[in-house]
């Protein structure tokens, strides 16, 4: 049994031990799962359930301290500095609360303790649940050593059959120690980001969850693709349906956030917070315009590209100033009109009914798959 939310390319995001014993793994396609195992029972997560529970094991954790960061579900980062003449030393700390979620929830756990997220993150990872990996200050470089280059966080399988082939690096210690330039050479700006992930450095905070107003669009392409053409037509798709929701509430974003999911399932992000939100960020030209300098920058690897986000934050009403003649266009009158007559079309008769010509590709792409599976069907 795994947990998905849906068939084809969507990706497993949990195994049980008899899934896992013929090689299924989290992160793995469904499909390439299914040819694994013909008696897979694919079942859809309960995100509302997740949430919920999500929310209940904070609460429980904020008791111990204030500073709770959810990494995910299931995954926490709880800040404990300063907290020893309340709960005692960090060590019975960290197992108060692996008890406490044991007992409240029935989860059982596993807890790194160590002086910063990082290797906290990969102390949990390399032993067995509920179990406790104490790493001590000052040995985060010799305790990440021996461990494979895997397991340090983002480092997916492309990142390591690199390391492998260019590098011969296996391990978090070789990673470490070789020279700089060649890790450059190799990786790029990524190059100093790895050396200090193998040499235990961390300076992130933990940040706790903030309730910010936001609306999303995302894509599964139907296809793998790392085409500028193609992806800038699946960016403006998304574009449009941002667009139109924030008009339905006359609202304008205050920060725009890119999320792209590589074919590995590594996933990379780019965000923008704006200081003001003039009138004209409710057009659709101004928030691709935004949209594609996020996607210049968060692309930054040649692999195919499978899942686009487009996060609009920090809703406001938009601020702007009436044109003083009405020949002025200045402020976007004329594609202001262009846009509300066709979400009012849009609205009537449904989405697909109007479509600009760069989104055309987008629409192609989803006819000829279409098409394919008549064709293999009738086969």
């Amino acid at each position: 049994m795994v947990i998905a939310p849906g068939q084809g390319r969507t990706v497993v995001q949990a195994v049980s031990p008899e899934a896992k014993q013929e090689g299924i793994y989290p992160g793995m396609v469904v499909a390439r799962a299914r040819r694994r195992c013909r008696r897979l029972n694919i079942l859809p997560p309960d995100f509302s359930f997740y949430q919920q529970v999500q929310e209940q094991v904070i609460t429980s954790l904020g008791t111990f301290s204030p500073l709770v960061e959810p990494a995910g579900w299931g995954h926490f980062f709880i800040d404990i500095t300063g907290t020893r003449r309340l709960w005692g030393t960090l060590l019975d700390t960290a197992d108060r609360m692996r008890r406490l979620v044991t007992r409240d929830f029935q989860l059982h756990t596993a807890v790194g303790l160590a002086s910063n997220k990082l290797v906290s993150r990969v102390a949990a990872r390399v032993i067995r649940i509920q179990e406790l990996c104490d790493v001590f200050p000052g040995v985060e470089s010799s305790f990440l050593a021996p461990l494979r280059v895997s397991l340090l966080p983002g480092v997916g399988e492309v990142t390591t059959t690199r390391l492998l082939a260019e590098l011969n690096l296996q391990t978090v210690g070789e990673l470490a120690v070789i020279a700089p330039v060649l890790l450059d050479e190799v990786f790029g700006a990524a190059g100093q980001r790895l050396r200090r992930m193998a040499l235990g450095e961390d300076s992130s905070p933990v940040v706790t969850p903030r309730t910010v107003p936001s609306i999303r669009e995302e894509i599964q392409l139907p296809e793998d693709e790392n085409r500028r053409s193609r992806l800038s037509g699946h960016l403006y798709g998304l574009v449009e349906g941002l667009g139109r929701r924030l008009r339905s509430q006359n609202r304008c974003p205050g920060e725009l956030t890119l999320t792209v999911t590589y074919a590995d399932g590594v996933q990379a992000r780019a965000r923008k917070r704006f200081s003001a939100a003039g009138s004209e960020f409710h057009l659709d030209s101004v928030l691709y315009g935004a949209a594609l300098r996020l996607f210049d920058h968060a692309v930054q690897r040649r692999l195919r590209i499978r899942r686009l986000a487009l996060n609009a934050a920090y809703l406001q009403s938009p601020i702007g100033q009436l044109a003083l003649f009405p020949w002025d266009d200045s402020h976007g009158g004329k594609e202001t009109k262009l846009l509300q007559a066709m979400d009012h079309i849009r609205e009537r008769y449904g989405n697909g009914v109007l479509h600009y010509g760069r989104t055309e590709v987008r629409r192609q792409m989803a006819e000829d798959r279409r098409q394919k599976v008549k064709v293999s069907n009738e086969e």
